[in-house]
């Protein structure tokens, strides 16, 4: 028969009251972080699911960010776009009212001045720039003017190219952040080539104001307008559309979102009331063993004398 020595039971009530202290303060940490997993150890399985949930919502973290300057941006160039059609617009009456006709020289010249000044607005409008200094309308080319303009050869031309620039706004999709000025204006900026030319025309001091050549030239730039102008329409109309497409991304990503919050509380959140129980037993439980190992201590031979 194997004798139990006094350094035996002793040292099996420490290692006794240690598990008991480490698992009270283990429980204790998980009540105080209201976390079930303090370490991969503790459940493996469950941990690496956390993981891929956390990796998740870290995408879609990223992809909020993605959809908010993609809409911003959208937005500004809705805008001026907008105001580009408005600024058509009023090229337009002009042009209307110089073909009828019934102008005279000086009235066509003081006509060409307004349109000089539009024709201005317009330019800046297709080279617009954000708060980061990127031209908005110049494609992949953001550090490079969309328009350009030679004042020796009084020409435009597109410096930009018409390439979109993409942005990731949810899992596997990706969304166009521009539209350019190449497809707005046309590879040679030809509505702007023939209201140059026109304004040129126009302010020239020889301009004979009944010349079917001149009233034929603002028939061309009216045309070339007409063309332009659809094209300005098409692409608030697609930027439009693209705004719609985030806002239902936006939701989608929330709800995905929403569902990750869920699972992830469902593996790493402690159960309270299960934890208060397991609280009291090892509480019990340590004080029990504090209790023997004091009375055992205490024996001896002579208290039995």
């Amino acid at each position: 028969m194997m004798r139990i020595t006094n350094s035996q039971i002793t040292s099996l009530m420490h290692n006794s009251m240690n598990t008991s202290s480490a698992e009270l303060g283990k429980l204790m940490q998980q009540m105080a972080t209201s976390k079930r997993i303090l370490l991969p150890s503790d459940d493996p399985i469950a941990s690496v699911r956390v993981l891929r949930v956390q990796r998740e919502e870290a995408s879609l973290e990223q992809f909020r960010k993605n959809i908010a300057n993609v809409s911003g941006s959208l937005s500004t160039q809705e805008a001026n776009l907008k105001s580009t059609s408005d600024a058509m617009l009023s090229v337009r009456d002009l042009l209307l009212w110089a073909a009828n006709g019934s102008n005279t020289s000086e009235d066509l010249a003081a006509m060409a001045g307004e349109l000089s000044i539009i024709e201005d607005t317009i330019f800046s409008f297709a080279n617009v720039r954000d708060e980061e200094g990127r031209y908005l309308f110049s494609g992949t080319l953001s550090d490079t003017p969309a328009l350009s303009f030679d004042a020796a050869t009084q020409t435009y031309g597109v410096t930009g190219n018409d390439k979109h620039r993409q942005a990731a706004v949810a899992n596997g999709v990706l969304v166009d952040e521009n539209v350019t000025a190449a497809s707005v204006f046309g590879a040679g900026a030809g509505m702007l080539n023939e209201l140059r030319g026109l304004i040129n025309t126009l302010q020239d001091p020889a301009l004979d104001a009944s010349d079917p050549a001149v009233r034929q030239q603002i028939v061309d730039a009216l045309a070339a307008l007409d063309d332009t102008h659809g094209r300005v329409l098409g692409s608030i109309t697609e930027l439009g559309g693209r705004q719609n497409a985030l806002t239902l991304l936006t939701d989608s990503n929330e709800d995905v979102s929403l569902v990750n919050q869920k699972i992830e509380g469902e593996l790493s959140q402690l159960d309270y009331a299960g934890a208060t129980i397991a609280l009291n037993n090892y509480q019990l439980a340590l004080g029990a063993t504090q209790k023997t190992y004091l009375k055992i201590n205490q024996m001896s031979l002579f208290s039995l004398l």
